[in-house]
């Protein structure tokens, strides 16, 4: 969209566009009022532009030079007490209590507050995203920052052997978003398989024909596609990330070329190529909090959002197994609210279970270990899975993006297009079956076509990995950025369970994350890992890849040196230096009918015997899906919404 066309939004309904505009956009707005409106003066556009860009510019500028300098924190001590001996000041009732703004939060909070006599509370630990999150370039800069908790795995045996430490990145979301401000923005669903078995496991309502309604009614998907699978007018945008590159336009001809279809991977079919739907509009990031939030929160008297608040506690009565609040630290200070109906907790895959075992609700002997007394006896933290992904196929080619001055980035982006529109630059997905997966039209092996890159955020790959200086050459060491591009390699069906555990009783110490990728006894995880190596080696030497003078990037790595070059036990040494999680994890708080089983949950978000206490984000997932967590979090926010309005008569 080009700048006027914001004053011309601005002339069409300035309220509205004022409420849901960026800050630059609403400056526009508030100029046009003052100016064009009240005073009739000419507007200079040349001249807005250059402001805006100078104004971007020196956003951009100053958030990589925090970047530079930024210290990961190690704990959440910056949320501590003052007093921590003061008693708890009463911050009143409210019908529910919602911990946690993140993509599942953020979906609850907006359809709650829609029942205007139900007043709404939203406990956030971080801050609101601003003009410089909305930049899906920028999100590795991002992460490198507040709105990330910078949560990393401890030292691992079979996996992330590559980075500092032998430690995996865990950069979880810290805001109103969640990990909808840092994350990659790809709207993947996953495959219809997936909720039918999901309900399969004990738990109606599940299905793929009862949540697909959940998924079309967030979306608002551009340009206008297939109802039947495709939702217009919600609140989550979707749209096919723009420029593409001669890099991706090979790799769509290069899967045809082996006899895959290009697809609608959230549509009938999943297995095949695309273009990546993206969470943007007109390139800018959509997430939790700007799509959900922001657009309702002036107009809704009943909700209230709190930041940087950081909740410490739930309250449960002993006598009765009955959440009755919350507890929380704002400005130093700690205070205790009541809910009237119910206390929801979507902190995502690490921060609920940590909350949960930090009130008493989880694995009785991890609990006693450290004194806490138990409220639930349940496999709390017991099941961390997430999707692992090998980094380290980089091709040269010889076709390249260019590099161009930051003003130009600033000025596409503007427009809707460029480099600074797109995250990762993650451009296309593939998905494809193994030998392993024995269920027809299943996939279980993900491509990420990431298309060259010239912007400057490339330097913040290393920092935001930690990568070792081993790993880091053989990665990327001697390419040039400007036409090289990289295969990324998914298992979607993780067999490895890793856990999440409590380092103290105190809920300042950040938990214990043993990740546990590759570490299955049969080796499927790797093999399937494996077997994704082969699929793409062969698929970049299509004629289709051939025509960029598409080649292998290799480097050495010094543990594998001494292994032939290309056997499978070179490529199992690179798979456990290089393969690191996605950012997918899932699975600590997992749904099911059964207790004894390992569930934490039932069909209805509900804590099993824990009354007036549900959980609700991707903690739930019984198992890794074929697609990444952020859509489903959103469906599970819709859903879970409707439970509830259905249980209390409201909906």
């Amino acid at each position: 969209m080009h700048l006027i066309s914001y004053i011309n939004a601005c002339i069409k309904d300035h309220d509205y566009f004022y409420l849901s505009a960026t800050k630059a956009q609403s400056w526009y707005c508030f100029f046009y009022s003052a100016v064009m409106k009240r005073e009739q003066w000419v507007v200079n556009s040349e001249e807005i532009r250059q402001e805006t860009v100078e104004y971007y510019r020196s956003l951009i500028q100053a958030r990589e030079d925090a970047a530079d300098d930024f210290q990961p924190p190690s704990d959440a001590r910056v949320y501590e007490p003052s007093d921590p001996k003061a008693p708890p000041i009463d911050f009143g009732t409210y019908d529910f209590v919602i911990v946690g703004a993140g993509s599942t939060g953020t979906v609850i909070a907006n359809r709650l507050s829609e029942i205007e006599e139900w007043k709404i509370l939203v406990l956030e630990a971080g801050d609101f995203g601003d003009d410089f999150t909305q930049i899906p370039s920028m999100a590795f800069v991002a992460i490198l920052s507040n709105y990330s908790w910078s949560f990393r795995s401890t030292p691992q045996q079979t996996s992330c052997l590559g980075t500092v430490d032998r430690a995996c990145p865990y950069p979880r979301g810290r805001g109103v978003g969640g990990s909808s401000l840092i994350n990659g923005l790809a709207y993947v669903r996953g495959n219809r398989i997936d909720f039918d078995k999901w309900a399969g496991l004990g738990n109606p309502g599940w299905s793929y024909e009862e949540v697909l309604p959940y998924f079309k009614k967030s979306e608002d998907f551009l340009p206008p596609t297939n109802a039947d699978f495709h939702g217009k007018n919600g609140y989550l945008p979707v749209e096919y990330c723009t420029p593409r590159s001669p890099h991706l336009n090979a790799f769509l001809k290069a899967n045809q070329e082996l006899g895959y279809k290009l697809v609608d991977y959230n549509g009938a079919e999943q297995i095949g190529a695309s273009q990546t739907q993206q969470n943007s509009r007109n390139g800018r990031r959509g997430d939790g909090g700007s799509d959900f939030i922001t657009p309702v929160l002036d107009k809704r008297t009943n909700l209230k959002v709190m930041t940087r608040s950081y909740v410490t506690k739930i309250l449960v009565d002993a006598s009765t197994g009955s959440a009755q609040g919350v507890r929380f630290s704002y400005q130093n200070r700690l205070y205790q609210v009541k809910a009237r109906n119910e206390v929801l907790v979507c902190a995502g895959s690490i921060s609920t279970p940590h909350l949960l075992m930090l009130s008493g609700i989880g694995p009785v002997h991890h609990l006693n270990s450290l004194g806490i007394p138990l409220v639930g006896n349940l496999e709390v933290g017991s099941t961390l899975r997430d999707h692992s992904q090998y980094y380290g196929l980089n091709f040269l080619s010889n076709v390249s993006v260019g590099s161009k001055p930051r003003d130009v980035y600033i000025e596409e982006y503007l427009e809707g297009t460029g480099a600074y529109a797109i995250a990762g630059p993650n451009s296309g997905v593939g998905f494809y079956q193994s030998s392993l997966e024995t269920v027809p039209n299943y996939p279980d092996i993900e491509f990420m076509l990431i298309s060259p890159n010239a912007t400057s955020t490339s330097g913040y790959f290393q920092k935001v990995f930690q990568w070792s200086e081993d790993a880091l050459d053989a990665l990327w060491g001697g390419a040039e950025i400007t036409s090289s591009f990289s295969i990324y390699v998914i298992n979607l069906h993780q067999a490895s369970v890793g856990t999440v555990r409590l380092s103290s009783s105190s809920p300042y110490d950040y938990p214990v994350i043993n990740s546990n990728f590759l570490s299955d006894k049969e080796d499927r995880d790797i093999n399937v890992l494996y077997q994704g190596i082969q699929l793409a080696l062969n698929m970049t030497s299509t004629e289709a890849f051939k025509s960029i003078g598409t080649k292998l990037h290799k480097k050495p790595l010094v543990p594998c040196k001494n292994l032939e070059e290309f056997s499978k036990e070179y490529w199992f040494c690179y798979l456990r230096q290089l393969s690191v999680n996605v950012y997918h994890p899932v699975g600590t708080c997992p749904m099911g009918p059964d207790p004894g089983k390992g569930a934490v949950v039932d069909n209805q978000l509900k804590v099993h015997g824990i009354s007036r206490l549900r959980v609700a984000d991707a903690s739930v997932f019984p198992f890794t899906l074929s697609g990444h967590p952020n859509a489903p979090c959103v469906m599970i926010g819709e859903k879970t919404s409707d439970l509830i309005k259905k249980e209390y008569g409201k909906l």
